[in-house]
């Protein structure tokens, strides 16, 4: 069967054509020709961007100054501790322009948090991807039920809704789950044929609601593989990952079709892979994922460090489009046992593929010069004996883990779920 272009790549080539002030209509098909025509909008879009940023941010003004021609790796990174000190500071624009601030709390900052400034631009910047990104699994006037933050306005799931509107689609915005029964009731009545929300929160209502939608679309955490089957056994459904950051408007990069990857809106959202040195690794190898908002010129972002691990994929997806597909795994690495890297991801991959969980918590501990302890709370859907050292045995084979894991099994009705996005702490 042949997999359709993904319907970000018509989108940026047209992009692309505006950019250079090209006729669109001498394509034919309309689609991206190569990946030498994205880096050459790339390149035109970065030195835009590094003028204006050292010309009017009072932040970037004298860290780029006479930087306006040398390579992207040269230039200097920036970390959400920089966000979080100087956010103001990375403004071109006055504060009159701002049309959403989204403040978040950072580990690490002395609970400075940091804050990320929109302006009416940068919204309809993410209304057009989410619009171009939904087009890959949502038809024409379909009913769309999002679990996402959106209560106030302009957040994700007002923006995500007013994108969807030029679909004609019938879009309710839920919010973000506290009650998987009321959030299944909600399905059940609305009877939606796509579903947006968190990933753990759409398995436990996938568990309950009686509607099968077509199609889920999971966002905003880490996405294993085995809450992907999970929800596609419950629901009989095809299901999509979205990577995004409040950093990048929310939007970043979405799966097509082929389930191989999330491309990149390219022209938005120049995507390198760094090691802990911040030397850009080559396509197909782990790194941390660093991102330049090329297009956002009110509030620049530039060599960002997301403090996430993802690598881009070899070669062009199957649908054809050059676009750059990233597959991202969460968080960095912990220091694990022996100093060998433990990921968050492998143990919720070892965790949800054991059908009697149905959620945990956990919290990783370095105690006793460096030797670490993983406390781990598992809520059950069985009651019986072993549960607590069947997760155990299968945690001890995970790259990493300490030694110690002190675990204990509670039933499910007895457990509080964690709140937002799951860490080591959470």
């Amino acid at each position: 069967m042949d997999i359709p272009l993904t319907p970000l790549d018509p989108w940026i080539a047209e992009s692309i054509d505006r950019l250079f002030l090209r006729d669109a209509a001498i394509r034919d098909p309309l689609r991206i020709g190569s990946r030498d025509e994205i880096e050459r909008a790339q390149n035109y879009l970065l030195r835009r961007l590094i003028r204006h940023a050292s010309l009017y941010s009072p932040f970037y003004r004298d860290r780029l100054d006479g930087k306006d021609n040398i390579p992207l790796e040269e230039l200097p990174f920036i970390s959400p501790s920089d966000l979080a000190q100087y956010g103001q500071r990375f403004l071109t624009v006055s504060q009159s322009e701002i049309r959403r601030v989204v403040t978040l709390w950072t580990s690490g900052t002395s609970s400075i948090p940091k804050r990320v400034f929109l302006t009416d631009d940068d919204i309809e910047a993410t209304r057009e991807f989410f619009l171009h990104g939904m087009t890959t699994f949502t038809a024409p006037e379909s009913r769309v039920a999002v679990f996402m933050e959106g209560a106030s306005p302009d957040s994700i799931g007002d923006v995500l809704r007013s994108a969807l509107d030029e679909r004609r689609c019938e879009t309710r915005v839920f919010g973000l789950v506290d009650d998987p029964a009321e959030a299944a009731s909600n399905i059940d009545e609305f009877r939606p044929s796509v579903v947006v929300g968190l990933p753990v929160q759409m398995a436990k209502v996938a568990a309950l609601s009686r509607h099968e939608p077509e199609s889920v679309l999971l966002s905003a955490d880490i996405v294993p593989w085995a809450l992907r089957r999970r929800i596609k056994r419950l629901w009989g459904c095809r299901v999509f990952s979205h990577y995004g950051l409040t950093e990048s408007g929310w939007g970043c990069a979405v799966e097509c079709q082929a389930l191989r990857g999330c491309h990149v809106r390219e022209l938005d959202v120049l995507l390198e892979i760094v090691d802990e040195k911040g030397n850009v690794l080559p396509d197909g190898e782990w790194g941390e994922v660093v991102i330049t908002m090329i297009r956002r010129l009110s509030f620049p972002l530039i060599r960002y460090r997301t403090n996430d691990e993802g690598r881009v994929l070899k070669g062009s997806c199957p649908c054809g489009s050059p676009l750059k597909r990233i597959e991202v795994k969460g968080r960095l690495p912990e220091r694990g046992a022996g100093g060998v890297p433990i990921r968050l991801y492998d143990v919720e991959e070892i965790l949800w593929n054991l059908p009697w969980v149905e959620d945990f918590r956990l919290s990783l501990q370095h105690v006793d010069q460096g030797h670490a302890t993983l406390f781990l709370t598992i809520a059950a859907n069985e009651n019986r004996k072993g549960l607590s050292e069947e997760a155990v045995d299968l945690l001890k084979q995970c790259p990493g883990m300490p030694e110690k894991i002190i675990a204990m099994v509670v039933d499910v009705l007895a457990f509080e779920s964690p709140k937002g996005k799951r860490d080591w702490e959470n």
